[in-house]
């Protein structure tokens, strides 16, 4: 799953809430522009897709 944040304040509170969620964080954010792309693995796949 790629999420995508354009706030400085998502660089920390993105990847807490992953973690808290039970999910994976697959690597260190990256920026493009002013936008952040976190990219997270989701247990079991994604939701929906089964």
């Amino acid at each position: 799953m790629l999420v995508i944040a354009d706030c400085p304040q998502s660089f920390r509170s993105v990847p807490e809430e992953v973690v808290k969620h039970g999910y994976e964080l697959l690597g260190e954010p990256e920026q493009q522009g002013q936008d952040l792309h976190f990219y997270i693995r989701v247990p079991g796949g994604q939701p929906g897709s089964g």
